[in-house]
């Protein structure tokens, strides 16, 4: 035996009971409606809640400071220097016939192609052979703010100087030079430097967190600038009038040759690739 299911209410049977009061209840299950979904499940909704969370996390990101150029990423400079040539800022001998004094800022590019493309020969070619002696007089005239990174680079090279890191640090800067007053050279910067120029850094720390180097370093670039040396390099040969600008190394090597008389004058002219 099988149960039939009640035929639906009639036109007249429904509205007799709408005049009761009485519920309507549909006999038929596929009148049912479905329960609708919270407005926050809306396919549209979650799809907004998603984009808006990814660009969240793109501004975070942007907002999250650059790191400093850890140690390991550092360019290694080509340049050696051995201890017997080496007293502080100055590469070579004492009793070289020949100065050459060169008045440069760490944020300067033509310094830096100074340091990469004539240091290397200048110091093969008449440095270690006892012609010549350089002097690096470092002054800072291109920092601008609050971190000057013109001052704070010759401070961290004067400290390590005290420690004769003098010349590892100052190719490390050159070679690995940022752009000027952009952050590039900030505090982790320098220090990373320092590291890798092999200096003691509780000492090193100590003298950058003094005032002593960094006073030295602003004494120097006033007596530069009363000297009229405003240009950045600017080279000096055995105290003679400063010459700004890079030099051509031939000209350079020759005059060195000059004033070094008969300790230069078996030396033939430095070959250089420099445009």
């Amino acid at each position: 035996m099988t149960h039939q299911a009640p035929p639906p209410p009639t036109r007249r049977e429904r509205r007799e009971l709408e005049r009761q009061g009485r519920p309507i209840r549909d006999r038929s299950r596929t009148s049912l409606r479905r329960q609708r979904r919270p407005a926050w499940q809306s396919p549209i909704a979650l799809v907004s809640a998603a984009a808006l969370a990814v660009a969240l996390a793109i501004i975070m990101l942007n907002q999250r400071p650059t790191p400093s150029a850890p140690v390991g990423e550092l360019i290694t400079p080509p340049l050696t220097y051995a201890e017997d040539i080496v007293d502080g800022e100055i590469l070579g001998r004492a009793d070289a016939p020949v100065l050459l004094e060169v008045y440069a800022d760490f944020q300067c590019p033509v310094c830096a192609r100074w340091d990469r493309d004539q240091l290397g020969l200048l110091k093969t070619q008449l440095v270690d052979t006892g012609m010549l002696r350089i002097q690096a007089r470092d002054i800072a005239f291109l920092g601008t703010g609050s971190f000057d990174e013109s001052l704070e680079l010759a401070t961290g090279a004067r400290c390590a100087a005290e420690q004769n890191r003098y010349w590892p640090f100052h190719d490390l800067v050159y070679w690995n030079q940022g752009r000027e007053n952009r952050g590039d050279h900030d505090a982790g910067f320098i220090a990373a430097v320092a590291d890798r120029a092999g200096v003691d850094r509780a000492a090193w720390d100590a003298c950058v967190a003094g005032e002593e180097a960094r006073t030295a370093v602003q004494a120097a670039t006033n007596v530069a600038l009363g000297a009229g040396i405003n240009s950045t390099p600017t080279i000096v040969l055995n105290g003679g009038t400063p010459v700004p600008g890079l030099p051509d190394l031939n000209a350079l090597v020759a005059e060195i040759q000059r004033l070094a008389g008969p300790v230069g004058g078996s030396l033939s002219p430095v070959p250089t690739t420099v445009p």
